[in-house]
């Protein structure tokens, strides 16, 4: 293979890698919910374990994120009042620390469905199967 096929193939690697790589945010799941949903929450591993952290949205109130295989996380259920909508859930690393927001949608009726996170990762897996027909296709043709 020639080191211009070689290098593409990388570059569209660390490309589709980059496009998927996630940011710092609270992380809900699942989203969307409905109202009385059981929900599991953590931090991503942003926080230090021995900080603490806290989570807080008109969702649940106020939760304490503790130590998890997840990091710093926690279950909390919807209130059974809260009405079709988006929220905001802000998790704050330590008192004052450093806060990370996601917001997340309630619905009026429970969805079946792919995340944001399955789809990524479908995208992902899309391009570098495609990457490698292409590349393939040209070297099963000569033209590698």
């Amino acid at each position: 293979m020639k080191p211009a096929h070689v290098a593409a193939a990388a570059l569209i690697g660390a490309a589709t890698l980059g496009i998927a790589a996630p940011v710092a945010t609270a992380q809900v799941e699942p989203d969307p919910m409905v109202a009385g949903q059981r929900v599991s929450i953590s931090d991503g591993r942003h926080c230090a374990t021995a900080s603490g952290a806290r989570v807080a949205s008109a969702l649940f109130g106020s939760v304490l994120l503790r130590p998890d295989a997840r990091g710093l996380a926690a279950d909390a259920t919807v209130a059974e009042q809260a009405r079709p909508g988006r929220y905001q859930v802000t998790i704050e690393c330590a008192p004052g620390g450093a806060r990370f927001t996601e917001t997340v949608t309630v619905q009026d009726s429970r969805v079946e469905g792919v995340n944001v996170t399955q789809a990524a990762g479908g995208l992902v897996l899309f391009v570098l199967a495609g990457s490698a027909a292409y590349l393939l296709r040209r070297r099963a043709g000569g033209r590698a």
